[in-house]
C-alpha cells in the first residue's frame, strides 16, 4: 500500500511578553481508515488563538493525508499474441519495459524480441516511457509480435542451422496456362482442407471498406533475405511503393517461409510499425499446399511436377477477410508465377530481386509497379485485365 502525506507546517510568529497575554491552542482530529488497498485518511484541524491587548487573531491549520486508491493507480492491458489474449495488470507508474518483462513471463518471448503494436499512436514508445504518459485507458488492447527463444532455436536446428535455407523458395518457375488450371481444379480436397485452417491467418489490422487487396510475397519480390543488412535487403523504392499502394489497397503478406522468420524480418525492417501504411495480415508456408501440374519443355515434352501454391481462396473464404475481398478486387504480386496456379488471373509477376544484380544493373521494378497498381485501382474487376504485360502498359 502506497501512502503519500502532504502537510502544512506553520512556525509560530515571533512574540514578546509585552504584546501577548496568552496563546491558546485546541486540536480536533478526525481519522478514517479504509482497508482493501486504500490508504488511511486523517484530517487534523488546529486552531490557534493569539490574544493581544488590542485585538485577537485566530488561525486554522489543516494537515491532511492524501488519499490514494491503489486500484486506480493500475490498469489492465489486454495483449493478443499467438491467437490468445493475456491480461496484464500494471501500475501506471511502470515503464514500457516493465510491461515487456511481464509479457516475457507469460509468453516466454524475450523482451528484446517483442514488438508491441497499438500501445500509442504514431511513433513507437521507447522502453523507458511511463505507461501513464501514453494516455491509454483501462482494458486497452494491444498486439504483441514475437517468437519464444526455444522455438527459434528449434527452427534453426530443423533447417540444419542454415538460415538462408529457411528463406530459399527460389526454385524453378513456369507460367500456368488454362489447361493446367482445369487440372489443378481437381485439388479441391486440399483446398477445402486449407480453407478450414484459414483462421490461422495472423490478422494485424482490420481491413478498410472499399479498398482492394494487394498480396505481396517477400523473398525476391520486395526483399532479398540473403543480405543480413536491414537496409540492403530492401528492394529499391520499397517504402514509396508501400505508402502509395496503401492509398488504394490493403496490404497482406504471404511468404513461402516460416512464420517465425517472417515475423523477425518484418519487425527488423519496421514494416509493421511504419505510420504511413499498415499491414493487414501475414500468412506463411503452412497455408500453402502442393498441387500436380505439367510443365511443357521445348514445346512438346510434358513433365509432371509437384509444387506449392498460394490459393487466394484461403483469404476469400476467411470469416472476416472474406467480407471485404474476393476474386474481383485481389492482386497477388510474386516473383514465382507458379504460385498463381490456382488464381492466374489475379497474379502480377515481377522479376526476382537479387541484391548483387540490383547493384550492378539497378532496379526500378517497384517504381513502375506503383504506377501500374494506381492505374488499375478503380477497375471493378481486375481479373478482366491481362497482367502478363503489365510493365509495358506504363512505360
Amino acid at each position: 500500500m502506497d501512502t503519500i502525506v502532504s502537510s502544512t507546517t506553520t512556525n509560530p510568529p515571533t512574540t514578546t511578553e509585552s504584546t501577548i497575554n496568552s496563546i491558546i491552542t485546541t486540536t480536533d482530529s478526525n481519522s478514517t481508515t479504509t482497508t482493501d488497498k486504500t490508504t488511511t485518511t486523517t484530517t487534523t484541524t488546529t486552531t490557534t488563538a493569539i490574544n493581544n491587548d488590542s485585538n485577537s487573531d485566530i488561525k486554522t491549520i489543516e494537515t491532511t493525508t492524501t488519499t490514494i486508491n491503489e486500484e486506480n493507480s493500475k490498469i489492465t492491458i489486454k495483449t493478443k499474441w499467438n491467437g490468445k489474449e493475456y491480461k496484464v495488470l500494471i501500475s501506471k507508474s511502470s515503464t514500457v519495459f516493465d510491461l515487456k518483462r511481464q509479457l516475457e513471463t507469460m509468453t516466454n518471448v524475450l523482451s528484446k524480441r517483442q514488438k508491441i503494436l497499438g500501445l500509442s499512436k504514431g511513433k513507437q514508445p521507447t522502453d523507458d516511457m511511463i505507461i501513464e504518459s501514453l494516455s491509454i485507458q483501462d482494458n486497452h488492447s494491444i498486439i504483441m509480435m514475437g517468437t519464444p527463444e526455444s522455438n527459434i532455436i528449434a527452427d534453426i536446428a530443423k533447417n540444419g542451422g542454415d538460415v538462408d535455407e529457411v528463406f530459399n523458395d527460389f526454385e524453378f518457375d513456369y507460367i500456368p496456362d488454362s489447361d493446367e488450371i482445369s487440372h489443378i481444379e481437381k485439388n479441391k480436397d486440399q483446398l477445402l482442407a486449407m480453407i478450414e485452417r484459414s483462421n490461422d491467418i495472423s490478422l494485424i489490422n482490420d481491413p478498410r471498406p472499399n479498398k482492394k487487396l494487394l498480396v505481396l510475397d517477400l523473398d525476391h519480390t520486395i526483399l532479398d533475405f540473403k543480405d543480413q543488412d536491414v537496409e540492403n535487403m530492401k528492394r529499391p523504392h520499397l517504402e514509396e511503393f508501400l505508402v502509395e499502394s496503401y492509398q488504394n489497397y490493403d496490404i497482406g503478406i504471404w511468404s513461402q517461409t516460416s512464420w517465425k522468420w517472417i515475423e523477425i524480418k518484418l519487425t527488423e525492417l519496421g514494416l509493421l510499425t511504419n505510420p504511413r501504411f499498415k499491414i493487414c495480415f501475414v500468412m506463411d508456408q503452412t497455408l500453402m499446399f502442393k498441387v500436380t501440374t505439367y510443365r511443357t519443355i521445348n514445346g512438346k515434352e510434358r513433365t509432371k511436377i509437384k509444387h506449392n501454391v498460394k490459393a487466394l481462396e484461403v483469404i476469400w473464404k476467411h470469416q472476416h477477410l472474406g467480407k471485404f475481398f474476393s476474386m474481383k478486387n485481389t492482386l497477388h504480386v510474386d516473383d514465382l508465377s507458379k504460385n498463381f496456379a490456382m488464381n492466374p488471373k489475379n497474379g502480377v509477376h515481377v522479376p526476382p530481386f537479387k541484391i548483387k544484380d540490383a547493384k550492378k544493373y539497378g532496379d526500378n521494378v517497384l517504381f513502375h509497379l506503383t504506377k501500374y497498381l494506381k492505374s488499375i485501382s478503380n477497375e471493378e474487376d481486375i481479373t478482366l485485365i491481362d497482367h502478363k504485360e503489365w510493365i509495358r502498359k506504363i512505360l
